[in-house]
């Protein structure tokens, strides 16, 4: 048992349990010395995955290169993922009374929206196993461009009518702009990144994803009360055109055959090794001690069939729309392979931990201005985005937790041998956990006192407005943890699954977007935003109760998973 952590009966590899860390206490100097190592102040951090001989390999690109091809990664999850959504969100009373259409019918302008980004979902995974990710977030970046621009359009139809249903067109056009960026970007950390280079990166898509909805409709909600609804969209749509060139310049194919390196497999096996030390402390030497049997990590430099001849694509080649076909497996079998995942525990646990608790920070966005509108509060369109300061604060927040997260798999990894598990992913949670606690249910002990009358208040409207926009802050919070360390948990434990982890994580929680979007606004005014509030906490606490569980059965999980047949002939 590994620190709580099951084992289980197997001797064959498991992704997500790696030697991460040199431990000279059992002096592997057979496995360390064939097995590259991080620079600096990394060099007692072996690189998980072992970087091929390919120059091509984008494990090796030089550091500008990966680091631009994120960094727009980055931004286009900002202009195409994170900003469509929120953009209306505090402008809903308002926007409803200029088009004439109830309140729902706004909300519904990014349900419809986000429906279409979970229905495409899969779609997109499979052209991404089949083609690779570059064509995937090229086309996006087009659809998002025609949607926006078409959103700018709806404004100068000559009917009300007409108007909503050009702008809702529009919006769903920027869901198909939105769905790479949402569901592959995450996986393409890992295809561009060693393991302990992920956390802050995945924290920054995260803060991106979940969390930067908040700053766009801080600057969303002055910006409609200033110069209208049509100004929105005509400040994203030159913005997008530039992020989209970024994307054709600087973001190249991630995916990589490694297959055709030609590199073995060759592993380390933990006992074997801490077996051979201790035969070298009794005067047996290492060519007497018992040879590894499995391992943890691929050679690079010794592996046999290598063609180091191999030349680095320059950067014209790089532009290139398509690299070939990464997949010979059909549409309808990858398909498949994507909701056989369903039967992984681990994946209903993320589900859980990520995708519903994600719902529920944005299906209370759908609510915050019919909460917030009328009195006792009476805030002004402009004065509705300023609540999502609080978010916006805590999802800055929310970017320790990838580097937290990084520090307590490698403290867990060294009280462990050396050895991480990838269920050192879960700790983090309790700090969601605690956070999350105070900000739901001060969030509805706050709103109570809203619904008092005046003499009756321990707080005042104004300071109610505050302080539940630091408690909706710490809610944004605890989301950016726990969607980070869920994040990660499927980089380690399931890195040839994650891209169909991702869509389906993905899936789900637009899913639930558009759900929230028809009935939570109805759920509201009937029930209280209070009560809604007490709902969500309850039903987040509940929810992570399941990581215990999660942590301790989770390596023989992934032992099950690995054995099963019918998962290798999807993927073979």
């Amino acid at each position: 048992m590994a620190l709580g952590i099951l084992e289980p009966r197997t001797d064959s590899r498991l992704p997500g349990t790696e030697l991460l860390v040199d431990d000279d206490q059992y002096e592997r100097e057979g496995a360390q010395g064939r097995l590259k190592h991080g620079k600096g102040k990394k060099t007692d951090i072996i690189l998980i995955p072992q970087p091929s001989d390919d120059p091509n390999d984008p494990l090796l690109w030089p550091t500008w290169k990966r680091e631009s091809a994120f960094f727009f990664i980055f931004l286009n999850c900002i202009v195409f993922a994170a900003c469509p959504g929120p953009m209306i969100a505090p402008a809903t009373v308002a926007l409803a009374s200029q088009l004439h259409v109830p309140i729902k019918h706004v909300a519904q302008l990014s349900g419809y929206q986000l429906l279409i980004v979970g229905a495409l979902g899969p779609l997109v995974s499979v052209f991404a196993q089949k083609y690779g990710k570059r064509p995937q977030f090229l086309v996006a970046s087009v659809f998002g461009v025609i949607g926006t621009g078409i959103c700018v359009a709806s404004f100068s139809e000559a009917s009300l009518k007409t108007s909503y249903r050009v702008l809702l067109a529009g919006r769903m056009i920027q869901g198909i702009g939105t769905t790479a960026y949402e569901s592959l970007s995450v996986a393409a950390i890992g295809d561009m990144f060693f393991l302990h280079e992920r956390g802050l990166r995945t924290a920054l898509l995260v803060l991106t994803l979940a969390s930067m909805s908040s700053f766009i409709a801080v600057v969303a909600g002055k910006l409609f009360e200033d110069l209208g609804a049509r100004m929105l969209f005509v400040v994203l749509l030159p913005i997008q055109a530039v992020a989209a060139v970024g994307v054709v310049l600087f973001v190249p194919e991630m995916q990589f055959r490694r297959e055709e390196t030609g590199s073995d497999n060759i592993t380390v096996d933990v006992a074997a090794e801490e077996k051979n030390a201790s035969e070298k402390h009794e005067g047996v030497t290492d060519s007497q001690a018992t040879t590894p049997r499995y391992a943890n990590s691929t050679t690079t430099s010794t592996a046999r069939g290598t063609d180091p001849t191999k030349r680095r694509r320059t950067f014209l080649q790089d532009l290139r729309v398509s690299s070939g076909t990464y997949s010979q497996d059909s549409t309808f079998k990858l398909l498949g392979s994507i909701f056989i995942h369903f039967l992984n525990p681990a994946v209903l646990w993320i589900q859980i931990v990520s995708a519903v608790l994600v719902s529920f920070f944005v299906g209370t966005a759908y609510t915050l201005a019919q909460t917030f509108t009328p009195p006792p509060y009476r805030l002004t369109v402009s004065q509705n985005g300023y609540f999502f300061s609080g978010a916006l604060i805590g999802g800055v927040i929310g970017i320790i937790s990838g580097p937290l997260c990084d520090f307590i798999a490698r403290r867990l990894a060294r009280r462990n041998k050396g050895i991480f598990e990838a269920e050192f992913r879960i700790p983090i949670c309790v700090v969601a956990v605690v956070v999350f606690g105070v900000g739901w249910f001060v969030f509805g002990w706050a709103l109570d006192e809203g619904k008092k009358a005046a003499g009756e208040r321990v707080i005042g409207p104004g300071q109610i407005v505050v302080v539940c926009s630091v408690c909706y802050g710490c809610v944004c919070f605890a989301t950016s943890v726990a969607s980070t360390g869920a994040g990660l948990y499927v980089l380690d434990a399931f890195p040839n699954h994650a891209t169909e982890i991702f869509i389906l994580q993905m899936m789900i929680k637009n899913f639930l977007f558009y759900a929230f979007s028809s009935f939570i606004n109805d759920f509201a005014a009937e029930k209280g935003p209070a009560h809604m509030a007490r709902v969500f906490g309850i039903a987040t606490l509940a929810g992570f109760t399941t990581c215990v569980p999660m942590y301790v059965f989770g390596k023989i999980n992934r032992a099950a998973v690995s054995r099963w047949r019918w998962m290798r002939s999807f993927r073979s």
